[in-house]
């Protein structure tokens, strides 16, 4: 019998046998966090099931903030957001359970989302919660990616809201024409993860000057990165227009990226060279599209200055028919350290 008809037999049975009240709150936490796992309608099911569930479904349900659609037009996102900014109006508390935003939109004129009156009313809405949003999750779609049409805005907007002070992960998925500044407007930010990422430009000359320096340096603990060389590459040594490092790498503990594409695998050994006294993890695993071409690790990769490195994994392609592999024989070599 699978779990799932197990936890259906299981709800069943005890909405036979009232009140609900006398499950304890850790019991109740535990079948939610269950349920949580499966399509969101089964969780939306149980919170109408009983009022005992609603409270703790509602920390996941709200938990994830979608601001903009992956497809549809102007006027369908505007009347979206306007019917969440009416709920979260009706109930406040609902605002305070939210811990992620994310916009996901695919069209190319999108500057007048990050300037309309009503996403700005949920931002400030949100900014009223005593635990504010901590994580921001900008992407499009696959075939159609998410290219920011005015990123000066959308660096001054992040500036202006409460991420400035609040922002501590950071997804990047299928974007364009990305702003290098944004990583200065978040002090706080620990974790980035960016797929299919492309920088704005080299220059930044048209940027002005408040979002290009005299702001705090955010420390990256966490970096998870695939196809996104052009902005990883600035992140290591920026533009001109930047006279200090934007990003410190002096904390980071854990590194993921893909041991299959040459342009990541040429990133990789300046980020080790400037988190070797503090980096745990190092992951070699992110998937790449399309054919795998098995590059040499030892002409990328030099682990004998890492002190602290306690996990090192890798995705490896190895022909078991093809006697004394170079791939096993490379790998040695890297390991030996």
């Amino acid at each position: 019998m699978s779990s799932k008809c197990s936890l259906d037999i299981f709800l069943f049975a005890i909405m036979l046998n009232p009140p609900l009240s006398l499950l304890s709150d850790d019991l109740i936490a535990y079948i939610v966090e269950h349920v949580e796992k499966f399509p969101d309608e089964d969780l939306y099911n149980l919170s109408l099931a009983d009022r005992a569930f609603t409270r703790f479904c509602q920390t996941y349900i709200f938990r994830t903030l979608q601001l903009g659609q992956s497809w549809g037009t102007k006027s369908r996102i505007s009347k979206s957001l306007e019917k969440k900014r009416k709920i979260l109006n009706f109930k406040p508390s609902f605002a305070n359970r939210v811990r992620v935003v994310e916009f996901a939109i695919s069209h190319k004129r999108n500057a007048w989302l990050f300037n309309d009156p009503t996403l700005i009313g949920i931002l400030q809405l949100l900014a009223k919660s005593p635990v504010p949003p901590h994580e921001l999750r900008i992407g499009g779609v696959a075939y159609c990616p998410f290219t920011l049409e005015d990123p000066i805005l959308v660096v001054g907007r992040l500036i202006q809201s409460f991420f400035s002070q609040t922002l501590t992960i950071l997804h990047l998925a299928q974007c364009q024409n990305v702003p290098f500044p944004l990583f200065l407007t978040c002090p706080r930010l620990r974790e980035v993860h960016l797929d299919k990422v492309a920088v704005a430009e080299e220059s930044y000359d048209q940027y002005p000057e408040t979002q290009c320096c005299g702001r705090e340096l955010p420390a990256l603990e966490l970096l998870n990165y695939r196809e996104s060389q052009s902005l990883v590459r600035q992140m290591i040594t920026p533009p001109p227009r930047f006279h200090t490092p934007v990003v410190l790498w002096s904390k980071l503990r854990v590194l993921t990226l893909s041991p299959h594409e040459k342009e990541e695998m040429t990133c990789l050994q300046p980020i080790l060279d400037m988190a070797c006294s503090t980096l745990e993890e190092l992951y070699l695993t992110n998937l790449h599209v399309g054919d795998d071409e098995q590059l040499s690790l030892a002409r990328f990769v030099n682990l004998s200055d890492l002190s602290h490195l306690h996990v090192f994994a890798l995705n490896a392609t190895i022909k078991c028919d093809v006697p004394g592999s170079a791939v096993l024989r490379d790998i040695n070599i890297v390991l030996a350290f």
